[in-house]
């Protein structure tokens, strides 16, 4: 994929500040929405990402000319049969890879596959079991302090932290094999999933996957006589059967040594597959209400009509001319998790009810759980066969869930029905929930891995949806779910049933956007809503502020129906209604923190002790050109002069 570089008006800050890279759709929606008025930007090749095989090893170096002192250098590993392969004898460089024999097993091979991407590959020399592809080795990077430590999906703390000496393999091992609501609240110093990056001094290092198709990757870096940095794809559960002669490709690393973390992070964006890149003309962002943080599972057809009736008025003059209104049914509308048809509480059944708003002049939209079946379901007990072995998934409030196996022929042609069905029945858009557990490791119809069983069943939703219904993914991993989603939630629950609305949980979404920033310039970035009941009118204002930094979508979610006008209102002004829907998200200047924890903070923690101990960028450069700062603390902080108070955002001086 080409990378794009900006080259008209510079939006982003002073003159002299490095022009922000950002794809066509962002120029083309900035117009739509009459926002600015910039020329279209010119592409461009970005500089080469210098990676190189020296001395038996693959070498990454400043990408426009080597810095001493600055440059990495790894080499293949093989994690199979239970055992940590690597050559007894120096790799042998190639022209266009670096091989390695590894006696009686096989050919390691390092290949090139763009200038700024390298894949492992095995070529196997006997029947051996494959649980990992990795580049590990050395990391020289003077002043670094601060490294990027990703969740595995949407919903999983993501932050900075420092950087520090690498955890005992077995803690690591029990943390790449956590899944569920403990992997969502983990601490993240054992290692970042998917991507990373490394910084603090004149130079940083990104590093990410950009394929998803076998393996879970991840990276860890660690803080010793010299940093240690290990690339891995597996070792997360993955078992992959190789026979004598059989060929088996890794996942591609984007690699990048750069004075330009941010252009770096950009450029790893841009090299992920996007549906949002690849389509002609992308879909708008999206605004309206969505039935589930205060109704819950409560949710019910009366309830859904009369909040359409609000919604008209209630967006009058703070959405952007043209943007359609959406209305979105959420989690309680279906019998069970897995019979996906309308309960008792929709009497006009999905259909009826998407019809009359349609008439009404909204569009629809609903949310799915497809991979997920309740014990007690219907699908379950009339087709076990249908369902992944020797896995389940615990959820709070319906127990022990089991996944739908897409290997299975009837069960992908059952998915497909469902999608089609809501399709036919009006919703063109589909909020499909729980993908990660598509990728948790169990017994299939056919052999396959998680990874590779999520991605079947994104090509069977996207097919079976058609290209014209909007698909919003939530809780997945990003890299498999950008080249068939329209929208992509970036963040946890800004609620939670259990605790209501409360403060601790908008910190952990702004740490996750600051986290996943340049993902949202290749895809919409879904923020949750802001909250605008209970809570007090600074946090109110940090939570609009919040919305607005992702750009991807203003829903409202509170009971509209008992609150005041002004708190209805608290969503809108100083344009933050017209960011939240621009299509692309703003950028955090103070990415790299003065003191990064040693540990990510949770939002439970903080619930409980009534503060926030997260660390998250306080200046951002908001895409209309202004500077917003936000304040976490307990107290009140200045920035550019300007005093803002605790817990709350304001907007700056503009440069």
């Amino acid at each position: 994929m080409g990378h794009l570089r900006h080259r008209g008006p510079d939006l982003w800050g002073p003159r002299g500040r490095r022009p922000m890279s950002r794809p066509l759709f962002a120029i083309a929606l900035l117009g739509l929405l009459g926002a600015c008025g910039e020329e279209a930007p010119e592409t461009a090749t970005a500089p080469p990402g210098g990676l190189s095989f020296q001395d038996g090893g693959l070498v990454l170096e400043v990408g426009h000319g080597p810095v001493e002192g600055v440059h990495a250098r790894l080499t293949p590993v093989l994690y199979a049969d239970g055992q940590r392969w690597t050559a007894p004898e120096p790799c042998v460089n190639h022209a266009d890879s670096l091989d390695c024999e590894l006696p009686e097993v096989g050919t390691l091979r390092v290949v090139l596959a763009q200038e700024s991407v390298a894949t492992v590959e095995l070529e196997a020399a006997r029947d051996i079991t494959v649980e990992g592809l990795a580049l590990e080795g050395e990391l020289s990077l003077p002043g670094a302090n601060a490294w990027l430590s990703n969740g595995y999906h949407s919903w999983s703390q993501s932050g900075a932290l420092a950087l520090g000496p690498a955890v005992e393999e077995t803690e690591l091992k029990e943390a790449l094999e956590t899944t569920g609501d403990l992997e969502v609240l983990r601490e993240g110093h054992t290692h970042s999933w998917w991507m990373t990056w490394v910084a603090g001094g004149a130079h940083a290092l990104s590093a990410g996957v950009t394929s998803a198709d076998v393996f879970k990757s991840w990276a860890q870096v660690s803080e010793g006589e010299t940093k240690g940095l290990r690339l891995v794809s597996g070792l997360a559960g993955e078992q992959v059967a190789l026979k004598s002669g059989d060929q088996l490709r890794g996942e591609r690393w984007h690699l990048t040594l750069s004075d330009d973390l941010e252009g770096a992070l950009l450029d790893y964006a841009q090299a992920v597959p996007s549906r949002r890149m690849t389509q002609g003309e992308p879909p708008p962002a999206e605004a309206g209400w969505n039935s589930w943080y205060e109704l819950w599972d409560g949710v019910d057809e009366t309830a859904i009509r009369e909040h359409a009736a609000l919604l008209t008025d209630l967006f009058a003059g703070h959405s952007p001319e043209g943007l359609p209104l959406r209305v979105v049914i959420d989690d309680g509308w279906q019998r069970n998790w897995g019979d996906w048809w309308p309960n008792q509480k929709f009497p006009s059944g999905l259909d009826g009810l998407a019809a009359d708003l349609h008439a009404d002049g909204f569009e629809v939209g609903v949310w799915i759980a497809p991979m997920l079946v309740r014990e007690d379901s219907e699908l379950a007990a009339e087709h076990p066969d249908w369902l992944v072995g020797d896995v389940t998934y615990w959820l709070f409030g319906h127990g022990n869930l089991k996944v739908l196996d897409v290997t299975h022929p009837e069960a992908a042609a059952h998915l497909q029905a469902e999608i089609a069905r809501l399709v036919s029945w009006g919703y063109d858009l589909l909020k499909i929930d729980y993908l990660f557990a598509a990728t948790l490791e169990g017994t299939h119809h056919e052999p396959i891995t998680g990874m590779g069983h999520l991605k079947l069943a994104l090509e069977l939703i996207r097919e079976a949806a058609g290209e014209d219904t909007l698909l919003l993914a939530v809780a997945t991993p990003h890299v498999p779910a950008l080249e068939f989603v329209d929208s992509w939630r970036v963040g946890g629950d800004i609620a939670v049933s259990l605790f209501d609305a409360a403060w601790a949980y908008l910190p952990n979404q702004l740490r996750s956007i600051a986290a996943r920033w340049s993902l949202c310039h290749v895809t919409l970035c879904d923020p949750d809503p802001p909250i605008l009941r209970t809570l007090p009118e600074n946090e109110v204002l940090f939570g609009a502020w919040t919305v607005a930094t992702a750009g991807g979508a203003l829903f409202l979610s509170d009971d509209l129906r008992p609150l005041s006008e002004d708190r209805r209102a608290g969503a809108f002004g100083d344009g933050r209604e017209t960011l939240s829907v621009i299509g692309f998200g703003a950028i955090p200047d103070d990415l790299v923190p003065e003191a990064p924890p040693a540990k990510l903070s949770s939002p439970i923690d903080d619930h409980a002790q009534g503060l926030s101990a997260h660390v998250v960028p306080t200046r951002w450069r908001l895409q209309d050109g202004r500077t917003l700062g936000m304040n976490v603390t307990e107290e009140a902080v200045t920035v550019d002069g300007v005093e803002i108070a605790p817990r709350s955002g304001r907007l700056l001086e503009t440069p």
